[in-house]
């Protein structure tokens, strides 16, 4: 058998080289079967028509003779005919040194070798053993992407994210590193808070956190508890709220805001204070303390319609979001619900509710006690209950001591028509 030869397709030119371009015209190479005569790339091992081995080349085609200039056979060129191969025959390359049946010879400069016929092998198709293998295969990517996301969005949920984000917030307060701390707060407490004022808010007493734990989930809110020891002080229940902002989990910082205030109220500016509430309250719209102050600033100013709902809204958030609101500010501001409902919007049987909540309080005085239970009767007698009017009258007789106070249970027992208390 013949061996392969490297070949231009087109001019013919021999290549001792597998190298993909012919040296002398830059027409592609092809690596031709010295067994069947087909064309092959060059980097071929084996031929893809007969699939015999096409690695070792034959001995490379002579150089074109040297003729003189002037000689009949180098100044006209030979006329050639070549003849295409019948339907299905294909044509064989000649073997190294010879030229293919009816064309000129390859050390013929003149002559342009017809191209060679390209044949493409049929792709091979995987066996069941490759296929098996690439669903395999694109199984276990498939599962691995899946699995990096399931990881990626149970390492977002909140239960998981927030944690670690408060665990941070408490270590880098505890560590006096104030700037990674304060780069955890939303973008209005940033406004409304600078770093310098957040250092200076902090205290120098040494203190230590542990058991941080989920308190209450909402919809774009989470509350933390942790255990707070601090240096000189009995151990206490602390908490840290983070909020969600253009996604990501913040710190709606507001404190101190919140202690301007509160000095705003004791200076006895009530606008001032209610500037700084509306403010504090934007900040963080689920701090009870500070719809409070927004509460009371509105009954100062006698806006019963504005005071009954934010103060509705602190008494709704201190049930669920703790804050510094003590009893006695919890039931102040029923007190002023009930005030309003009562006298300043005419509504006694909503005021009923407001006195239940504050008897309800514990250690209430006896002086407290007389007050609600008188005005509660009232409420009574304008809603046409004369019978359980009278009844908190009787029982806040027990509790009342001041003679004006007496003098007025006397006075509306006899618009009842009841009789003198014994």
């Amino acid at each position: 058998m013949a061996a392969a030869q490297i070949l231009c397709t087109k001019c013919g030119a021999a290549s001792a080289e597998p190298r993909p371009v012919c040296g002398k015209c830059g027409g592609r190479n092809a690596r031709v079967c010295g067994g069947c005569g087909t064309q092959n790339s060059v980097a071929k091992n084996y031929c893809d028509k007969c699939g015999r081995p096409i690695s070792d080349l034959g001995p490379v085609a002579p150089p074109p003779p040297t003729r003189l200039p002037g000689s009949p056979e180098n100044d006209i060129p030979a006329t050639v005919i070549r003849r295409a191969p019948a339907p299905g025959e294909g044509a064989p390359l000649p073997a190294a040194g010879q030229s293919p049946a009816g064309a000129a010879p390859l050390d013929d400069l003149w002559a342009s070798p017809a191209p060679l016929a390209v044949e493409t092998a049929p792709a091979a198709r995987p066996s069941a053993g490759r296929r098996w293998l690439d669903r395999l295969l694109l199984a276990f990517v498939a599962a691995t992407a899946a699995g990096g996301l399931w990881a990626w969005r149970w390492s977002q949920r909140p239960e998981v994210l927030v944690p670690k984000l408060a665990a941070r917030y408490l270590n880098a307060l505890s560590a006096h590193d104030y700037d990674s701390a304060y780069a955890m707060f939303s973008s209005l407490a940033k406004k409304n808070c600078t770093e310098a004022e957040f250092r200076a808010s902090r205290g120098d007493a040494a203190w230590s956190w542990s058991g941080l734990r989920i308190a209450y989930r909402e919809p774009g809110a989470v509350l933390m508890e942790y255990d707070l020891k601090v240096a000189g002080t009995p151990d206490r229940t602390d908490h840290l709220l983070f909020t969600l902002e253009n996604g990501r989990w913040t710190r709606p910082y507001n404190w101190t805001l919140m202690n301007q205030v509160e000095t705003a109220f004791e200076s006895g500016d009530p606008d001032k204070g209610l500037i700084l509430a509306q403010a504090a309250a934007t900040v963080n719209p689920r701090d009870p303390m500070a719809w409070g102050y927004l509460c009371e600033a509105a009954y100062y100013r006698k806006a019963p319609e504005v005071a009954v709902p934010r103060c509705e809204k602190a008494l709704a958030l201190a049930r669920t979001y703790p804050s510094d609101l003590t009893l006695k500010s919890l039931y102040h501001l029923h007190a002023i619900l009930a005030d309003m409902e009562n006298n300043a919007l005419n509504r006694p049987d909503l005021a009923l509710a407001q006195f239940g909540e504050m008897l309800a309080f514990p250690e209430i005085s006896p002086a407290d006690q007389c007050q609600i239970l008188l005005a509660r009767a009232q409420s009574y007698a304008r809603l046409g209950r004369p019978a359980d009017a009278l009844a908190d009258l009787d029982r806040g007789a027990s509790f009342c001591s001041n003679p004006q106070d007496l003098a007025f249970i006397q006075t509306m027992r006899q618009s009842l028509n009841a009789p003198a208390a014994p």
